[in-house]
């Protein structure tokens, strides 16, 4: 029996020695990190991130060269348009130059032309006073008066003043009336008149002398008269609708 109880103790010791040997070890040990060899486990991320930057270094490339054929491009268009437009307008000058001659003839025609239509209108202007005043004599000549004596004649550019005497008014009106209807008169009418002391002629009865006559005068307006008179009076406006305009500027 104390040999049992002997070899539980040598047991209890060697387990006791081998438990303390075993934390001895588990305190000497240190903790080491694992180690996973020197290799990326994703490399595609890598040729990923290389292949954008390329891609975008390729693209930023392209348009810049782009934009510099594009600069150029546009450059060389306004090159040749500006020669094209430089040619065409020499050949239109050189076009001016061989037809100046022909024009500088063909304008001295048109202002000789518009200084014959201008002679003309004024020779045609200054010379219808005249035949009114023909065809006014010409109607005098074969008119009778009946007791109608002309004194005065004045002939204007549209217009012919009369001064004569009658023996009544109703001769001056007759008179008057008869020469209203000479051909080219739109209006005739008597300016004034008024009694005038007679002249006494020996060879005639004295009273027939010492009758009182009436001078009056008469106007005689001719075709064309309101026109020139409205012409006259639009002319005289813009003078002074000039004048005013020089005025108030000044």
């Amino acid at each position: 029996m104390s040999a049992a109880v002997f070899d539980a103790g040598r047991f209890n010791a060697a387990a006791q020695l081998h438990v303390e040997h075993d934390m001895r070890r588990l305190h000497a040990v240190r903790p080491v990190k694992p180690w996973l060899g020197g290799f990326n486990l994703l490399p595609h991320r890598q040729r990923k991130a290389r292949f954008t930057r390329r891609r975008c270094l390729l693209t930023w490339a392209i348009a810049a060269l782009a934009g510099f054929a594009a600069v150029f491009a546009l450059a060389g268009y306004q090159a040749i348009e500006k020669v094209r437009l430089d040619a065409q307008r020499a050949s239109i000058e050189q076009s001016l130059a061989q037809l100046a001659a022909p024009l500088a003839e063909h304008a001295s025609l048109l202002r000789a032309r518009d200084e014959q239509r201008d002679e003309a209108a004024r020779a045609k202007r200054l010379s219808e006073p005249l035949t009114y005043l023909r065809d006014l004599l010409d109607a005098l000549s074969f008119e009778p008066g009946d007791g109608v004596l002309l004194q005065q004649l004045r002939q204007h550019e549209r217009e012919t003043e009369l001064v004569a005497t009658s023996r009544a008014h109703i001769d001056s009106a007759q008179w008057l009336k008869r020469l209203g209807a000479i051909p080219g008169v739109t209006g005739a009418e008597m300016s004034e008149s008024h009694s005038s002391s007679p002249r006494a002629n020996p060879n005639t009865n004295p009273s027939a002398g010492a009758a009182a006559a009436i001078e009056f005068g008469a106007r005689l307006r001719w075709e064309g008269a309101a026109n020139m008179a409205d012409k006259g009076a639009s002319a005289a406006a813009s003078q002074k609708a000039k004048a005013d305009h020089i005025g108030g500027s000044k």
